[in-house]
């Protein structure tokens, strides 16, 4: 009785706190924070993704440009399906405790600015998570986690069911040129399902952006414990094109687009050669990472505290700027926003749009894209051509909530690429 008293109490008390809440999204609050990477341990390319009852780890990792320790620590929030905070209580999806500090950190070395790395496991020995579903890792200084340094997502799936998915051709003649269409079915066997219409909820994402993601997807059939997905539109994604590529895994020598680098101390200056419009261009395949970036540096050996941070210089030639929308960087280096950091400005003496980001010495991914005022979504198209043979990654994640849960469980997740689903 004392129990379900209390879980009315929480309950009251959540739902006041987030009737108007947004979705919690990867944010980072502080500027001397760089280079934040979520990701399952030991594939720093994969997505935040870990199964329950397994030996999987996500790593979470970040370094503070400010160069002195700070006493950072942690929490877990549960999260629904689309990213607001669940009614769960922390004890009915936390095994320890959930407020705890972060000890793993290096500083770095013989750079010519200093920082601090940190790293974190989860779960640890501290914390153990016991439901599947969507999860936000908030880090703060000290104890005040009402202000928190960044937010990041992750995920942890219970395999109940089976997706079967297929890229395909849009069936529409003047769309299969520069889309591809997702089709895929839901089997469960062995998982009893009395209502799947109102019970499943699926979402899509490509690759690792969050502005094109397809959710509200209800099954076309149910038949035979299978849910079938066999849509047009609904299910369509712009192919887009291959990534481009940035190699700044050494200062010392110049990669092919590099056109020079400079030391302004303490950074080093990296100007790129003007990238082209590649629009009206042939598809042409070449080997990329689908937008993400590894931290790595040719002159030593342990990139994550020997590699310098430096200002790499971005432009694309355009007689005029684009009225009713803005050009954004896409990628992992802006960390997949469509937000101030990610948005280029238009220099009227050199007719091109240009950025400037600090990044970590790596190897990275980028498109430009163009954000309309009135959408939250971009295309790559008008920079970069769009093609339906263009190879890109997917994500297919099924939720699940049944009679009387007070929260979306993660039942199913499947990865796959365009060439080989």
């Amino acid at each position: 009785m004392i129990n379900k008293i209390y879980r009315v109490l929480f309950l009251m008390i959540l739902t006041s706190q987030i009737s108007f809440a947004q979705p919690l999204t990867n944010q980072i609050f502080n500027n001397q924070i760089k280079t934040v990477r979520c990701h399952k341990f030991g594939w720093e390319l994969s997505y935040p993704l870990i199964n329950m009852g397994s030996n999987d780890k996500i790593i979470l990792s970040f370094d503070d440009l400010s160069a002195d320790t700070k006493n950072y620590y942690y929490s877990i929030i549960h999260c629904n399906e689309n990213w607001e905070p669940s009614q769960l209580m922390e004890q009915e999806y936390i095994v320890g405790t959930n407020q705890n500090p972060i000890l793993d950190y290096q500083y770095s070395f013989n750079t010519s600015i200093d920082y601090v790395h940190y790293k974190l496991l989860i779960p640890n020995k501290d914390v153990q998570l016991s439901a599947s579903g969507n999860y936000i890792i908030k880090v703060y200084e000290d104890f005040d986690d009402s202000n928190p340094v960044f937010t990041r997502r992750f995920m942890l799936v219970e395999q109940h069911v089976n997706i079967h998915p297929q890229v395909k051709f849009a069936m529409n003649a003047e769309l299969r040129k520069a889309n591809q269409e997702i089709d895929f079915n839901i089997t469960y066997p062995n998982f009893p399902m009395s209502n799947p219409l109102q019970e499943v909820k699926v979402k899509i994402y490509q690759n690792q952006r969050t502005d094109n993601a397809i959710s509200d997807l209800a099954p076309q059939f149910i038949r035979n414990n299978e849910l079938v997905y066999n849509y047009n539109r609904e299910t369509m994604f712009e192919g887009g094109n291959e990534f481009r590529w940035l190699d700044i895994r050494s200062i010392r020598f110049q990669s092919d687009k590099i056109k020079n680098i400079t030391f302004h101390d303490p950074y080093s200056h990296i100007e790129l050669f003007p990238d082209i419009i590649t629009r009206d261009a042939s598809y042409f395949f070449k080997n990329d990472f689908n937008g993400r970036y590894i931290i790595e540096v040719q002159e030593q050996r342990d990139h994550e505290i020997e590699s310098e941070y430096v200002f790499v210089h971005f432009s694309l030639p355009v007689k005029e700027p684009y009225v009713g929308g803005d050009v954004h960087l896409l990628g992992g280096l802006t960390d997949w926003k469509l937000n101030k950091r990610s948005k280029m400005k238009y220099n009227y003496n050199f007719k091109q749009y240009e950025i400037s980001l600090l990044l970590k010495q790596g190897f990275y991914n980028y498109q430009f894209a163009f954000k309309p005022n009135n959408s939250d979504k971009a295309s790559v198209s008008m920079f970069e051509g769009s093609h339906g043979q263009t190879e890109n990654d997917y994500l297919i994640l099924v939720y699940y909530r049944g009679i009387g849960d007070y929260a979306d469980r993660l039942i199913g997740a499947k990865s796959f690429n365009s060439l080989k689903p």
